[in-house]
């Protein structure tokens, strides 16, 4: 009987723990509509974008994305390694104020919001960077963003 607790137990757990993971989508799809001159025939497309990056916000989403300047959150650290840079958020303790997840894209002002799960504890953003450190436009590899 306590075998069939205890798989069951962590059956449980580590499906929880899943859940908590947050990734923002390597791409995304924006309905072009464009402004057309007097005269001439818009004609709407579908645009796909890779993942460029992240914000993460602390308040009420709706509140904070209609203002002109959100209120971002600094990562508490930062670690270089060679071409690549990690920024890391950590949560640590239970959270006042709603954080949320803005994933942004390359060639569009579009992006696409989530509520972090209370649960979710740490957030890390690795990307490339040229020897300035300044964020490569272009990277050989895809940023990669998670929280769990």
């Amino acid at each position: 009987m306590r075998p069939i607790l205890l798989s069951t137990l962590l059956a449980l757990c580590a499906s929880h723990a899943v859940a908590a993971e947050v990734r923002c989508p390597a791409n995304l799809t924006v309905q072009a509509q464009p402004d057309a001159p007097g005269g001439w025939s818009p004609y709407p497309a579908k645009d796909s974008h890779a993942f460029a990056g992240v914000s993460l916000v602390e308040g009420d989403r709706a509140k904070e994305m209609a203002s002109p300047a959100p209120a971002t959150l600094a990562p508490d650290r930062n670690l270089r390694r060679g071409r690549s840079e990690t920024q890391q958020w950590d949560f640590i303790g239970p959270r006042r104020d709603n954080v949320f997840l803005l994933c942004r894209y390359t060639g569009t002002q579009a992006t696409i919001a989530l509520d972090l799960p209370r649960e979710v504890r740490r957030c890390q953003f690795t990307f490339e960077i040229d020897a300035r450190g300044a964020m490569v436009d272009s990277p050989r590899t895809a940023p990669q963003f998670l929280c769990r």
